[in-house]
């Protein structure tokens, strides 16, 4: 078992995603497996700041609208990953919003705008997550509590799950 190193301060942002996951937990849509998986990884976040050796634990949301010619697709994840004998898989808990614009695009007007929307939040193995803009964590927080302010007419709802060899992927959960 390793450890993260957690402040009283981060102890939101772990509520926040857990609280996530209790939103996964309320849709119908939902299979039986999915929330069960939901269940354990909210159960490894609650065990912070300890990680047990061989957790693969994720789960996020994103909605999407327009098209890959004309469209924005924005995001909220978390990961909580350790296996102790794989160098490569020991990122420890990452926490994460993305404002992707579709297409890709050198606009700096665009950039910054996606600069502003974004947040990565990281607690390596045995080290501690070294920044976080409390304006950041904050905006994490009221997001993925909202998880629907930035729902509209013709927007495609996406949830993904992933706990240990465990994978799922449901589109548009509401209806």
């Amino acid at each position: 078992m390793a450890n993260i190193l957690l402040s009283k301060t981060h102890k939101s942002l772990i509520n926040a995603a857990i609280g996530l996951g209790n939103w996964f937990l309320s849709l119908d849509q939902l299979s039986e497996q999915d929330k069960q998986a939901v269940k354990h990884i909210q159960a490894a976040l609650e065990k912070l700041p300890k990680v047990s050796d061989g957790t693969l634990a994720m789960y996020g949301f994103s909605i999407e609208k327009g098209d890959e010619t004309n469209g924005l697709v924005r995001g909220w994840d978390l990961s909580l990953e350790y296996f102790s004998h794989d160098p490569e898989r020991q990122g420890g808990l990452e926490l994460f919003s993305s404002f992707i614009p579709l297409p890709e695009t050198t606009d700096p007007a665009v950039l910054t705008q996606k600069n502003l929307n974004e947040a990565y939040f990281h607690w390596p193995i045995g080290d501690v997550c070294a920044f976080i803009k409390p304006e950041q964590a904050q905006r994490w927080i009221e997001e993925t509590s909202q998880p629907l302010a930035f729902w509209g007419e013709g927007y495609t709802l996406r949830i993904e799950i992933v706990y240990q060899d465990y994978y799922s992927d449901i589109e548009n959960p509401l209806s």
